[in-house]
């Protein structure tokens, strides 16, 4: 099929190994979305060879018996070089994938998926001097591009008989569950995802807790909960370990359960467009999906920016010592043609008392502000089931976990997406009405908001949205930020 390859693997160049150990890819290759990336990545695979064709050219046997020969040429060492739960590691593919369905509709999604998977082999899992001999040997056979459609999932009602359809839905859902093991955190950012986070799913519910059954969901609790998780669940609270009995669960009194709080009445889980906070909580090092190490944990002191105007999303936090002192900034700036060429943008990492400044790629593109709520930038709108947005109900923090205010109690409303938890203020006597409380992610931020100021926080720092002068900068992404207040649109 691909001509004749010595069996013998080669040896990693410096260039596998550099890029093997490298978590976030240069920004010429990556893009949020599957449209995006297809476009870009092509263009690249291009460059390489001229046996690329398109993947809508390839049947379903002919990407497995691809996928078969590429993994036989796996190099085992530079698979062994990624981090473990790596995007760019071989997936364990259920062994029924490989069934053709029966439903033709199902075929394309299937024939997408594996080119996905068929590319990323060939990128990832071969030595450079085995990808070189197998693209220059003669009379070798197509290879696919990455399609540039994303497919979405709808579920049939009615014209066969209970039996049958039971079968289809099967079908269905294990196909589009195994094209749906790719996506992850575009549904809360738009721009692209560092390699290391794109394959980004969940590791399953923590083992129930030997001393205080129960205390692991008050730690953690997402959409793959049995039972779903209810308005209490999931908050966490202040951390020193990973596990249900490392945490000081937050006191939480469910008042309304999702029943009993009509969709009008809830408050969306939204961010101001603009605006400043005040943040008190908590973080994990490394912040992580599906953790290998121990994580260490810290406190959280800082100021939010919000500014999104005119097309451009930007985000700022000043981060201080308990005592007051600012230690270091994190700008995110991504600016509306950033966002239309599904690029991450740029982010800006300040040390004042080390005098350094560095722009680089940013990690992924800005949190949309209407993350928890109906969210026109998601581009995946899954079910609750699924990870998508999930309301647990209304509760009453007393006290809210803010290290800043022991004594202050809260009337939330609570929202679920993905692996957070999103609490806004639903207390009609609170002047932060509407606004966000906290945001909670286990293996993450633990983030409580005060003091909100909602409107332009230029007026009251200028320069908020400016690259220092002297920064380093390692970025195309940082390039138009340079010496502007302003995020172009």
């Amino acid at each position: 099929m691909f001509g004749l390859i010595a069996a013998a693997y080669a040896l990693l160049s410096d260039a596998d190994v550099r890029r093997a150990q490298r978590r976030r890819p240069g920004s010429q290759f990556v893009a949020s979305t599957v449209h995006g990336m297809g476009h870009l990545l092509n263009r690249h695979l291009r460059r390489m060879s001229e046996r690329f064709e398109e993947c809508d050219a390839f049947d379903a046997e002919t990407l497995w018996s691809l996928r078969r020969r590429l993994a036989e040429l796996a190099d085992p060492e530079l698979i062994a070089i990624y981090p473990h739960g790596d995007g760019r590691s071989p997936r364990r593919v259920n062994g029924t994938a490989a069934q053709r369905p029966a439903d033709a509709t199902l075929h394309a999604v299937q024939r997408d998926g594996l080119c996905h998977e068929v590319v990323l082999a060939l990128v990832h899992h071969l030595a450079e001097e085995t990808r070189a001999s197998l693209l220059a040997s003669g009379g070798g056979s197509a290879l696919p591009l990455l399609p540039t459609r994303h497919h979405e999932e709808h579920h049939e009602e009615g014209g066969e008989e209970e039996g049958t359809a039971a079968a289809a839905e099967g079908e269905r859902s294990r196909v589009f569950s195994e094209y749906r093991s790719q996506v992850s955190c575009q549904q809360c950012h738009t721009g692209a995802v560092a390699a290391a986070w794109r394959d980004a799913t969940l590791p399953p519910p923590l083992p129930v807790d030997p001393v205080e059954p129960g205390r692991e969901r008050l730690r953690s609790c997402d959409y793959q909960a049995d039972p779903p998780c209810g308005p209490c669940d999931g908050l966490g609270g202040p951390r020193w370990g990973d596990t249900s009995e490392d945490v000081s669960p937050v006191r939480c009194e469910a008042v309304a359960s999702p029943t009993q709080v009509p969709p009008s009445a809830r408050l969306p889980g939204r961010y101001p467009r603009q605006g400043r906070a005040s943040v008190n909580g908590g973080t994990r090092s490394p912040v992580a999906v599906r953790p290998d190490q121990p994580g260490n944990y810290a406190p959280m002191h800082a100021t939010l920016y919000l500014g999104w105007s005119r097309g451009a999303a930007r985000q700022r936090y000043d981060f201080r010592s308990g005592k007051g002192a600012r230690t270091a900034s994190q700008i995110y700036l991504q600016s509306g043609a950033q966002q239309r060429r599904n690029e991450s943008g740029a982010m800006v990492t300040v040390v004042p008392a080390k005098g350094e400044c560095v722009c680089d790629t940013a990690i992924a593109g800005n949190m949309h502000i209407d993350s928890f709520a109906a969210d026109a930038l998601d581009p995946l709108q899954l079910p609750p089931e699924e990870g998508g947005l999930a309301y647990l109900g209304r509760v009453r923090l007393s006290p809210i976990d803010d290290p800043s205010a022991p004594n202050r109690t809260v009337l939330a409303d609570h929202w679920l997406k993905w692996a957070f938890h999103f609490l806004v203020d639903a207390d009609p006597a609170s002047p932060s009405l509407g606004l966000p409380l906290r945001l909670y992610g286990h293996l993450g931020v633990r983030q409580i908001f005060s003091n909100w100021r909602v409107g332009d926080p230029t007026k009251e720092k200028p320069d908020v949205w400016r690259v220092p002068a002297g920064c380093k900068v390692l970025a195309e992404a940082c390039k138009e930020f340079v010496g502007s207040t302003e995020a172009a649109s």
